[in-house]
C-alpha cells in the first residue's frame, strides 16, 4: 500500500480525528492508498506512537497515481490559515 508522510505544524482547530477530537501543533500526516485506490488519512503528534484517523477525508481516487496530489491537498488544508 503506497503512503506519503509529512511532518508539519497544523493550524489551530484544523485536524478533527475520530478518536480524540481536534489536535493541533506539530504532527505527522500520512495519506495511504490501498489496492482499490481508496485513500485514507491518519495523523499523530510528531514522534508519538498513536495514530488517529482524520474525520471525513477518505476518498476513492481514480488510481494510486493521484495519491501525491491528494496528500499535498490535505497537508495544505491543515497548514493554511483560513480567513
Amino acid at each position: 500500500m503506497p503512503e506519503l508522510s509529512t511532518v508539519t505544524t497544523v493550524t489551530p482547530g484544523a485536524v478533527m480525528t475520530d478518536e480524540v477530537g481536534v489536535i493541533t501543533g506539530s504532527v505527522e500526516i500520512v495519506c495511504a492508498c490501498d489496492g482499490s485506490a481508496h485513500a485514507t488519512v491518519r495523523v499523530r503528534y510528531e514522534d508519538a506512537a498513536e495514530w488517529y484517523r482524520v474525520s471525513d477525508l477518505d476518498r476513492d481516487l481514480t488510481s494510486a497515481d493521484e495519491l501525491d496530489a491528494f496528500h499535498r491537498e490535505i497537508v495544505e488544508r491543515f497548514t493554511t490559515p483560513t480567513s
